[in-house]
């Protein structure tokens, strides 16, 4: 996944329909929001699309980061530091 708007195919895998009208009817009927298009396309942010999923925002992370980067965000912190108190 890249990119700031999900793209048709994962708005139809999203909603089950193949169509650009399908797709609008569930992005409305189960309260998402969406952008049209000039040509009626239906725009979903991907961040917006993480959310809605319960992912971290981390997990749709750009490609512009570092695979290190993302290591880092996801190591578990020194909780032994704690003990020194």
């Amino acid at each position: 996944m890249s990119g700031l708007f999900l793209t048709t195919d994962e708005l139809t895998e999203l909603t089950g329909f193949k169509q650009t009208a399908g797709h609008v009817r569930w992005l409305e009927r189960n309260r998402w929001r969406f952008a049209l298009t000039r040509s009626q396309q239906p725009r979903v942010a991907r961040a917006y699309f993480l959310h809605r999923m319960g992912l971290p925002a981390s997990h749709g992370a750009s490609a512009g980061t570092s695979a290190a980067e993302q290591a880092a965000a996801q190591e578990e912190p020194d909780f032994s530091a704690l003990d020194r108190f």
